[in-house]
């Protein structure tokens, strides 16, 4: 092999090297799109019992399948914008409240993109559903549209092991463990209370 051709793989190979780097900083530095949702905080059990329409533990069945949604509801408006969501689809282990049936399958829908353009606190808390896994779920109901939590930091938290409840948002009521003012950490304790704050 000549010189010459050594030098042009040479430079060759530094061009795809330094290629690389400039991607692996942009994706860096540049953050990933995400779409930031307005939501009502719940400082206490009641607050979040009351807001809910229903109230389970699920199981779920299938999740992070992404729909462009029709949600706006605005009368008279001509340019509605479809919004991306990711549904996932939801085994009814236990009523707490409301007018669903243990067994029934439901459909639930959570705002973003889980990949693409994921909601800036879905997406901090790795909040997005995955299949197989457990979750106490506060839940508001609408008619043409599936269900949604009541908020992404509070109205979904983890059931481990059937017992235990884990969120990773420090706003969660329940399983958060980063901090001693924590509500409950059982599953049991927590529908109690929620229990006992239903009219």
């Amino acid at each position: 092999m000549t010189t010459a051709k050594k030098h042009v793989i040479t430079i060759s190979i530094l061009i795809l090297i330094s290629l690389a780097l400039i991607i692996v900083i942009a994706v860096n530095f540049f953050p990933k799109p995400m779409i930031h949702g307005d939501y009502p905080y719940y400082p206490d059990v009641k607050s979040i019992t009351n807001a809910a329409d229903v109230i389970i533990v699920g199981e779920v069945v299938s999740a992070k399948d992404v729909q462009d949604l029709m949600v706006d509801r605005t009368p008279n408006k001509t340019n509605k914008e479809t919004t991306p969501y990711t549904i996932s689809t939801v085994k009814v282990v236990e009523v707490v409240k409301g007018n669903v049936n243990i067994g029934e399958i439901i459909t639930i829908k959570q705002l973003g993109d889980y990949k693409a353009k994921p909601e800036a606190t879905l997406h901090e808390m790795n909040g997005y559903l995955s299949k197989d896994t457990e979750q106490l779920m506060f839940l508001c109901e609408y008619d043409d549209s599936p269900y949604s939590p009541v908020n992404p930091a509070q109205g979904i938290i983890k059931v481990r092991n059937g017992t235990t409840l884990y969120s990773a948002n420090e706003y969660s009521l329940f399983g958060y463990t980063a901090t001693s003012a924590k509500t409950a950490d059982s599953l049991d304790s927590a529908i109690a209370m929620i229990k006992d704050c239903i009219d």
